[in-house]
């Protein structure tokens, strides 16, 4: 009764009465000036549309959480399945917690991405065969940033024109506000607006796009790599860890100095060499307003500078060299889908940060499936 579809379905019966006679009747006794009634009538067919329109099935909601049930992010949950309740038809809550219970550690794990995308993909198909053609997807996605990384990557596969990613604000109140679409206008080049925009966020020094730094040559380093530093939000120390890594191939300083980086293919040297150059888009410490279009702006644009990079290098090598980056990044978990999304063909993958690590806490023993 008191939801959304039940309150249009009560506001129209209450105005198609309106419209059929029942209150023109009433207000006979009143008045019979016919403007009065032209008015009645006009403003009761007004509120059936609207209740037409709150009884509509809004799309499908799609809350993941890939965070284990003690953690602290767990407690944003609730906030997640609210909004997209109130906002869409029908909702899909997949957490991680509840199809894997216990501790899982490891992040970045493709099958469990895998079949949360799987049921993402059922849900839409089951909507489609009900009669909507193309229902209104929005994801509230809750999870570390290389897990939505390959969220995204492997969203990309699917046939669903277009995905709202939500998220939570980094206002005041984290009051949950639309991140950016997933659609080909991401992959359109940006216009002189949207360019101007995006460097007023860059340090003066770095408002220009930026190019690949070579780094010196270094046993084991791996030429064909590049390192894409990525800081979007505050984190003071963040660009100079990742190049350090960058340059080095070590995650860490020294003892009890750890950057907090897990490397996809580190061995027992600690990592697999240093890259061969750097790029870097920073923002400094600010954080990015809400703002869905400048979000999508600023994705376009590092997934323009990474292309650009890549191709610039792939000459430098000699131009038959399949050039392969490693994304640092720090910043709007829909960006960093959004990278994800973009990038599903390149060689790009977004290296995983423990803060745990990176404050000295030892690191956790791997669990799960």
């Amino acid at each position: 009764m008191f939801s959304r579809e039940g309150g249009g379905t009560l506001l129209m019966a209450a105005c198609t009465a309106v419209a059929l006679g029942v209150v023109p009747n009433i207000l006979e006794q009143w008045t019979r000036r016919p403007w009065v009634f032209a008015v009645v009538f006009a403003a009761a067919l007004l509120l059936v549309l609207v209740g037409w329109v709150l009884q509509r099935p809004r799309g499908l909601g799609v809350v993941v959480s890939l965070y284990p049930a003690h953690r602290t992010q767990a407690s944003r949950v609730p906030a997640l399945k609210s909004a997209s309740r109130r906002a869409h038809g029908t909702t899909l809550v997949v957490d991680r917690a509840l199809l894997w219970p216990g501790e899982i550690t490891v992040q970045g794990r493709p099958e469990t991405v895998d079949f949360v995308a799987r049921l993402v993909d059922a849900q839409i198909e089951e909507l489609r065969a009900a009669g909507t053609t193309e229902p209104e997807v929005a994801l509230y996605v809750l999870a570390h940033l290389q897990d939505a990384f390959l969220l995204g990557r492997r969203l990309a596969d699917d046939v669903q024109t277009s995905l709202v990613v939500m998220h939570l604000s980094q206002a005041a109140g984290r009051s949950v506000v639309p991140g950016l679409v997933l659609g080909s206008a991401l992959r359109d080049p940006l216009g002189a607006q949207q360019l101007a925009r995006v460097r007023q966020l860059l340090p003066a020094d770095r408002a220009e796009d930026p190019a690949p730094v070579e780094i010196p040559e270094a046993p084991g380093q791996q030429r064909h790599r590049i390192a894409v530093i990525v800081r979007l939000a505050s984190a003071a120390s963040m660009v100079d860890d990742a190049r350090h890594v960058a340059a080095t191939g070590q995650v860490s300083y020294g003892p009890g100095h750890h950057t907090g980086y897990r490397l996809p293919d580190a061995g027992a040297a600690g990592g697999p060499g240093p890259c061969g150059a750097y790029l870097i888009v920073d923002t400094s410490d600010a954080y990015l307003p809400d703002e869905p279009g400048l979000n999508a702006a600023v994705t376009t644009y590092i997934w323009e500078r990474w292309q650009a990079a890549r191709r610039q290098w792939a000459q430098h090598l000699g131009g038959t060299t399949a050039v392969e980056g490693l994304l640092f990044f720090h910043g709007p978990l829909p960006v960093a889908l959004a990278l994800g999304w973009l990038a599903a063909r390149d060689r790009l993958t977004l290296v995983h940060h423990d803060l745990r690590l990176a404050q000295g806490a030892p690191p956790p023993a791997t669990a799960g499936p």
